[in-house]
């Protein structure tokens, strides 16, 4: 049974869809059954996703029918290069969409198929393709605005109080991967639920926090504040990550002193705790401790105190960012944290993908468009633009095939229906209201299922297929041959775009995680192999360790293994960027060894870098370390960086035999 929330959008859906249908008959306009269906589609549960929905659907809208109005005169009489200049124009503007992971999206691949739902049926009268194209735009534009005003105005449901909620829960997955890391247990159960959890709602949340700008909370003008709160979190991660194995290294070493220890447990109570406060006291603790780097040990206690420090400044920077925006403290006022070890927000974008799934769309355009063309049926041109609508529609998933195949079981259920309403329930409607009677229990259903994220995808095909297929107008126009072409031409379109997937553009979970992977070591690659900047590294290899978490889970294997390789990528990457930069300033012994480095890193990355990493590597680490013992205070950042290195790639290595200079 529906909730009262979920009755509540229900209602207020049916009424936007409706409104909007009373306004496009009152104006006479060609198809108002399109306005109804646009109330549909755009209707979302949060404010937010409705506003934002609601603008790029206009604006996709606008510039599919201007590409109709552009394509459809010069290529009438040409049906062939029409149909080859649509499938591009759909392959072009999905492939822009696939590589948009933003809100903005939906407006490029809406581009897309509204060219040929605009110009395909336009090729009969195309001196009237100018006037269909401003026609459907009316049609749309008032069942966006009659969705938008009853969603906004009726008891809007904001984005901010769920998003403020999800901020929330990322507390406690920080606090316990941070108790295991300083613990040196970064591998126990809750440290691995943390490091899943912190992974997944990192990228998750970006969607939701790009629809912040449109929403009607107060979090609204807080947009930069949740932005960067979502860098910090993932910044993070690789800081955790090192913190956990120096910790674990110094104990097998029985390395952590009296001092260490204290600022240790400091730090695990100061993360208990969950203020801001006294985070200046801890960080003078850490600065004080005195580092000497004349021995393995002390080069890891000068590290991790690094490490520290930056975990305790990017924590304390992202409780006085949370503050304010859950708990509606004072926006911070202070610069906030700019810093080497702060990501900047970057995605990765998979281009091969993408480009299967636009020649996807594109070719079963092209194939229904044959069909259509050869066997002169005028409802070929729909069949070819559901084709093209079903293949674009799911195009971000792995696999669209079974989102696909639940569409056409949905198609199924929607002709029954409109059977039903088309001949059995319309001819006895003989006023508005009694039609508004007779469309509110589907109407209502269609809601709910669009309220429940489970069946938000299944609720707005009914809507908006449904609302399509029983194409009402002013007046009872129900015409067997007609509806009999119609779910021919929508059943068709499904099962060819089903076809055309499985055969082009079905791949699985893991293949994508596989490339997810390998994406890293290419970018690991290049860091060893030229400079590269470390804050955008880092924001791309945990953007790429959240897109990997959900591929894994659904494989239901992999993730723990899939985090910890992604997390150690990164670090090997990070130290590469740093010791390209200390490189000049070492010895010409330690520089040479150093090239050796790098391109030993970069081989092994060029493979396959699950494997472990060659023995000749630790060999050309340590050949590196040798020159600098003469004077490791003066070299000290480098030996940092090849003890991480070193830590990183070869764990269960023995550490190299120091020249205890400074002692002598």
């Amino acid at each position: 049974m529906p909730k009262p929330d979920e009755l509540l959008f229900a209602l207020k859906t049916f009424a936007g869809a409706m409104v909007a249908f009373y306004v496009s008959l009152w104006l006479g306009l060609d198809n108002p059954y399109w306005a109804m269906a646009t109330a549909f589609i755009v209707a979302q549960p949060f404010a937010g996703a409705m506003r934002s929905k609601a603008l790029y659907r206009f604006c996709g809208t606008l510039l599919g029918g201007t590409a109709a109005v552009v394509m459809v005169p010069n290529l009438v009489n040409a049906p062939v290069l029409l149909s080859l200049a649509m499938a591009i124009w759909i392959g072009t503007c999905l492939y822009i969409a696939l590589l948009d992971r933003s809100p903005r999206s939906y407006a490029f691949m809406l581009a897309g198929y509204t060219a040929g739902i605009i110009g395909f049926p336009s090729v009969t009268a195309p001196g009237l393709i100018f006037q269909t194209a401003l026609t459907r735009v009316e049609e749309i534009s008032i069942g966006i605005v009659c969705t938008t005003i009853i969603g906004t105005i009726i008891f809007p449901r904001p984005l901010g109080p769920i998003l403020a909620q999800r901020i929330v829960n990322w507390v406690q997955p920080a606090r316990d991967w941070a108790a295991a890391a300083l613990a040196g247990e970064e591998n126990s159960p809750p440290a691995l639920a943390a490091r899943r959890r912190l992974a997944f709602e990192a990228t998750d949340a970006a969607m939701m926090i790009s629809q912040l700008g449109h929403d009607t909370s107060h979090l609204q003008s807080a947009v930069h504040f949740v932005t960067r709160l979502r860098v910090y979190v993932i910044s993070l991660m690789p800081v955790l990550s090192s913190i956990g194995d120096r910790v674990a290294q110094l104990q097998n070493l029985g390395g952590i002193t009296p001092e260490l220890r204290i600022v240790l447990d400091g730090t695990a109570t100061w993360m208990r705790q969950g203020g801001p406060e006294d985070s200046g006291t801890l960080l003078n603790q850490i600065a004080a401790i005195e580092h000497k780097a004349h021995d393995w040990a002390g080069l890891l206690r000068a590290s991790l105190c690094v490490r520290l420090e930056e975990l305790v400044r990017i924590v304390h920077h992202s409780r006085v960012i949370r503050r304010h925006v859950v708990d509606g403290d004072k926006a911070p006022e202070g610069p906030l944290l700019e810093a080497e070890y702060v990501a900047v927000m970057a995605e990765t974008h998979d281009h091969k993908l993408a480009l299967l799934s636009a020649f996807a769309a594109g070719l079963a355009l092209l194939v229904l468009c044959l069909v259509w063309v050869e066997t002169g049926w005028s409802y070929g041109a729909g069949a070819a633009v559901i084709a093209a609508v079903a293949c674009s529609f799911f195009a971000a998933q792995d696999d669209p095939a079974p989102a696909i195949a639940q569409m056409l079981r949905s198609a199924l259920i929607i002709t029954a229906g409109v059977w039903v309403y088309d001949f059995a329930i319309l001819p006895r409607v003989t006023s508005f209201s009694e039609l508004c009677l007779v469309l509110a229990p589907a109407g209502l259903v269609i809601g709910v299922l669009i309220s429940r994220p489970a069946t938000f995808g299944t609720g707005m095909l009914l809507g908006a297929v449904g609302a399509t297929q029983l194409a009402l107008s002013n007046g009872y126009q129900a015409d067997f041959v007609n509806f009999a072409n119609g779910s021919v031409a929508l059943i068709t379109g499904l099962a060819s775009a089903l076809v055309i997937t499985r055969l082009i553009r079905s791949v699985g979970a893991a293949w994508s995680a596989g490339r997810l992977m390998r994406a890293n070591w290419h970018d690991v690659a290049i860091a060893a192999s030229a400079t590269h900047d470390r804050a955008t590294l880092t924001g791309l290899l945990m953007d790429r360790l959240g897109l990997m978490m959900p591929r894994m889970a659904a494989v239901a294997s992999g993730a723990d293994d899939a985090a910890a390789g992604a997390l150690r990528d990164l670090r090997v990457g990070l130290n590469m960027i740093d010791l390209h930069r200390t490189q000049p300033n070492l010895p010409p012994a330690a520089q040479a060894a150093a090239q050796a480095v790098f391109t030993g890193v970069a081989a092994h990355y060029q493979g396959d870098a699950r494997i472990p990493a060659p023995l000749s590597l630790c060999e050309a680490i340590d050949a590196t370390i040798a020159p600098l013992l003469g004077n490791p205070s003066a070299y000290k950042e480098s030996l940092m960086v090849l003890s991480g290195l070193r830590i990183v790639l070869f764990p269960g290595k023995a550490p190299p035999a120091f020249v205890h200079a400074e002692a002598a």
